[in-house]
């Protein structure tokens, strides 16, 4: 524009550079009119996960408690550690007799049967009898954890006063329900024959989850129940949060059971937590010990349980291992089951898992299924160490020795589906 403005006084020149213009114009394309902005992807949020709260292997850490936590509610406690996937059972079944009989969960392992576990160890060297712990304990199912949490929170009033061969009493504090998570606190005190114990304990449960927290407090020492309820309450909360929001961003997806050839070769078949080879968990008895053409069943006279496959060539076995009524198979062991009859194993013979055979260094089994637990039972003396999916299905790997021995090997491998067995019941 202010080139033309400054030619318009210069007459004839101004006429001729006018002239050109238009001509210029004239022989210019016509523009294409604009072309409208394309619609902008949505980002709608997706819907918040509502399915099954399944916590599975480091998920569980974000229970944990703080070693801040741990001295504010155990005064008397040695100094906590930091947060570990070992799990240590004794199992050794003893113990006065309850009545009330739920009251014996008092002084039981919390953690039998469950599939998976991170703790939170205190360790006083100079008295273990001092020493507490943290676990938290993934069950195979919503269904199996709840069952359990019932009667742990029936101790609450059922155990107010009980016998246990002496007097005994449970002065316990229930948190309010938390958006779903239930959670109670309380001292145990008994005399059982003379001997005099105390100790303090909290719990929480959530999904297939419980936690358990507890202090021998054979020195007296006080014990906050009411806030020690609420601490394990909201921290289960925050967990569950946490686990939604995981779940939404990406949701859990089922894994298929895939039968494969009956008559291939056992070395081909993979050890899976939903079955192994034509052998597919939940099988009623009779189509599982027919699934193998040409294996033969030895069943066991003391129990129903099980029964042991004997390849068609006579060279390698299988435990088969059914639910509680015999009727459906729930699990397979390969190599050493603990039973009678078990024979050194041979694992080029047998079925792997992920690979991993018997004979391999237990760090194999570690790398192919990470974020698993390693599990000390102190009395038969045997080392584990397991991994287990969000549903529930287990894969075991027995070690020779300690797990955490670098040189450990894997002597049986053991794959179930959790799910098939009950929560434990108290008689």
């Amino acid at each position: 524009m202010s080139f033309v403005k400054r030619s318009i006084a210069r007459g004839g020149l101004a006429a001729v550079l006018v002239g050109a213009l238009a001509g210029v114009s004239a022989c210019a394309p016509t523009p294409e009119p604009a072309s409208s902005p394309s619609a902008a992807p949505s980002t709608s949020a997706p819907e918040p996960y509502d399915g099954p709260l399944l916590f599975v292997g480091d998920e569980l850490e974000s229970f944990a408690l703080t070693p801040q936590e741990v001295a504010g509610l155990f005064p008397g406690a040695p100094p906590a550690t930091a947060i570990t996937d070992t799990l240590v059972q004794y199992a050794d079944g003893g113990g006065p007799d309850f009545a009330p009989a739920v009251c014996r969960l008092l002084i039981s392992e919390t953690s039998m049967r469950s599939v998976g576990a991170r703790t939170v160890p205190w360790v006083d060297g100079a008295d273990a009898g001092n020493s507490g712990r943290q676990e938290i304990l993934q069950f195979a199912s919503e269904e199996n954890a709840s069952a359990r949490m019932d009667d742990l929170v029936s101790t609450v009033e059922s155990c107010a006063q009980f016998d246990a061969q002496g007097p005994g009493s449970f002065t316990a504090s229930v948190a309010p329900d938390g958006d779903g998570v239930r959670a109670f606190a309380g001292t145990l005190e008994l005399d059982s024959s003379g001997s005099p114990w105390r100790a303090h304990h909290a719990f929480a449960a959530v999904g297939n989850v419980i936690v358990h927290a507890w202090q021998p407090a054979q020195d007296g020492s006080a014990f906050d129940a009411e806030a020690a309820a609420l601490l394990l309450r909201d921290r289960a909360v925050e967990a569950k949060t946490a686990l939604v929001d995981e779940l939404t961003a990406q949701p859990p997806v089922t894994p298929t059971p895939s039968a494969q050839d009956p008559s291939a070769d056992w070395s081909t078949w993979e050890l899976t937590p939903t079955g192994v080879g034509p052998l597919i968990f939940g099988a009623d008895r009779a189509a599982a010990l027919a699934a193998v053409p040409g294996a033969t069943a030895e069943e066991f006279t003391w129990t129903d349980t099980a029964a042991r496959l004997l390849s068609p060539d006579g060279q390698s076995s299988l435990i088969l291992h059914f639910t509680e009524d015999g009727a459906r198979l729930s699990g397979v062991t390969a190599g050493i089951a603990n039973l009678d009859g078990d024979v050194e194993p041979n694992g080029d013979l047998l079925p792997a898992a992920q690979g991993v055979r018997i004979g391999a260094p237990l760090a194999d089994a570690v790398a192919a299924f990470p974020d698993g637990t390693f599990l000390q039972i102190v009395s038969s003396g045997e080392d584990f160490y397991q991994w287990a999916t969000r549903e529930g299905g287990v894969v075991r790997f027995r070690a020779d020795r300690d797990a955490a021995d670098p040189a450990a090997v894997i002597t049986g491998i053991t794959v179930e589906d959790a799910t098939l067995t009950p929560p434990l019941t108290v008689d």
